[in-house]
C-alpha cells in the first residue's frame, strides 16, 4: 500500500481562520482546503457586520421613553 502524503490541512488551522472572520463580524458561507493546505474563507456578498445597529433599537428606545 502506497504511503500518504504529508498532511498541510490541520483543523485547528481552519477552526482559527473561521472564528478570525467571525469576531470580525463577517457571515461565513463555506471555506475551501487547497491540496498545499492554503485556507480559503468564503463570506456572503453584501452582508452587514454583526455589530450593526439593529432597527428594533431605535423602537425600543422609543418605548421605554415613553413608559418614564
Amino acid at each position: 500500500m502506497p504511503r500518504r502524503g504529508k498532511n498541510l490541512f490541520n483543523r485547528n488551522d481552519l477552526r482559527r481562520a473561521i472564528r478570525s472572520a467571525q469576531e470580525t463580524g463577517l457571515s461565513v458561507d463555506g471555506f475551501e482546503i487547497d491540496k498545499d493546505g492554503k485556507i480559503v474563507v468564503h463570506t456572503r456578498k453584501g452582508c452587514e457586520p454583526e455589530s450593526a445597529a439593529n432597527p428594533w433599537d431605535a423602537e425600543t428606545a422609543k418605548l421605554k421613553a415613553a413608559n418614564k
